[in-house]
């Protein structure tokens, strides 16, 4: 049997502890009359559990030495030092010096004329192409105006011309000016001025 149901452990300070839950239990329900079924025993009981307490206390809370104590405050004050350090890198002083200040005026007096001249050069340019611009406008229109009028005096000419051509002779003289110059065959030439005379006489 002792093979099939082994031994359960069970912790040997759960004695104490139902101990001290039934004499608390039992405080509780007595209230002051408590008092009366004090014994030395359990006085003795008390005292020795209150020891047990501050034994186990300092057990797990050992004693922190002078030495650990003021390391501890060595490296504190070496972490404090070191944040006001950083503190006075990132954070430069409120009051500028008189070079720091001429400096910056000069900083912003040279942006101010570099600007001025910038816009200044805008101004010119935009002129300069304004003129360019109303340049070559003005000389489109003046060529337009020349080929305009040449064309036109060439239309008269040709007409003056066709007129004259039309006036003149009679159609065989006209179909001969026509042929005159060009490569024609030398009989239909000589056909063309037997019928411009004949037509004339």
């Amino acid at each position: 049997m002792a093979d099939k149901f082994p031994e359960i452990d069970v912790p040997t300070n759960g004695d104490e502890n139902l101990d001290e839950d039934f004499l608390a239990r039992e405080k509780e329900i007595l209230g002051d009359d408590a008092e009366q079924f004090k014994t030395e025993q359990d006085e003795e009981f008390l005292r020795d559990q209150e020891q047990d307490e501050v034994k186990q206390f300092e057990e797990q809370f050992p004693e922190v030495s002078n030495d650990q104590f003021q390391k501890s405050e060595e490296l504190e004050q070496q972490e404090q030092e070191e944040e006001e350090f950083g503190e006075a890198a990132f954070n430069p002083p409120k009051t500028e010096s008189d070079a720091v200040k001429e400096w910056r005026q000069r900083y912003q007096l040279e942006i101010q004329e570099r600007d001025e001249a910038n816009d200044k050069k805008t101004k010119e340019t935009r002129e300069q192409a304004s003129k360019e611009l109303e340049t070559f406008y003005e000389e489109y229109n003046n060529k337009k105006d020349d080929n305009i009028e040449k064309v036109r005096d060439a239309e008269k000419a040709f007409l003056e011309k066709r007129d004259a051509f039309y006036t003149k002779g009679n159609v065989w003289s006209r179909a001969l000016d026509l042929v005159k110059d060009s490569k024609t065959n030398p009989r239909f030439k000589e056909l063309l001025e037997a019928k411009s005379k004949a037509t004339s006489t």
